[in-house]
């Protein structure tokens, strides 16, 4: 499953890739998601909205399905509840190399982006300390 819409590129390229795909955005028109039954489906991964990041991650291990959120790492760990939410769940991360760009829909390029994204996840690596590197 995916928080985003048809045209997100998680849903495009995890499509193209042969997967079946569910897709769902946090809002009231595609069925909420801090409210709404999810389906039965073996992942979730997105780019929550990170003013949302915290109900994001509370809803998630709430759920208990295996994820992956693209994430700013700047601040994670900063808030009390979610570093109490990550100390006594199973988080993993990804670190990623060099820094996600990210397109938005007006852009038909990535650009630079100041802060060091990467995955923050649960029930998706047996490390919980991974390193990859991106290709360009």
């Amino acid at each position: 499953m995916s928080l985003d819409t048809a045209d997100s590129e998680f849903v495009k390229v995890l499509t193209e890739s042969g997967h079946d795909v569910v897709h769902s955005h946090i809002s009231e028109e595609d069925g909420d998601f801090f409210k709404k039954e999810v389906p039965q489906v073996d992942y979730i991964i997105s780019n929550p909205p990170y003013s949302l990041k915290s109900e994001v991650f509370k809803r998630l291990y709430e759920i208990g399905i295996p994820f992956a959120m693209l994430i700013n790492f700047q601040g994670i760990f900063d808030h009390k509840e979610r570093f109490n939410l990550f100390k006594t769940h199973r988080t993993e991360m990804m670190w990623l190399s060099p820094r996600v760009n990210y397109i938005k829909p007006d852009q038909s390029s990535p650009s630079g982006v100041p802060f060091q994204s990467g995955y923050l996840m649960s029930g998706i690596s047996d490390e919980q300390l991974v390193y990859e590197f991106l290709s360009k």
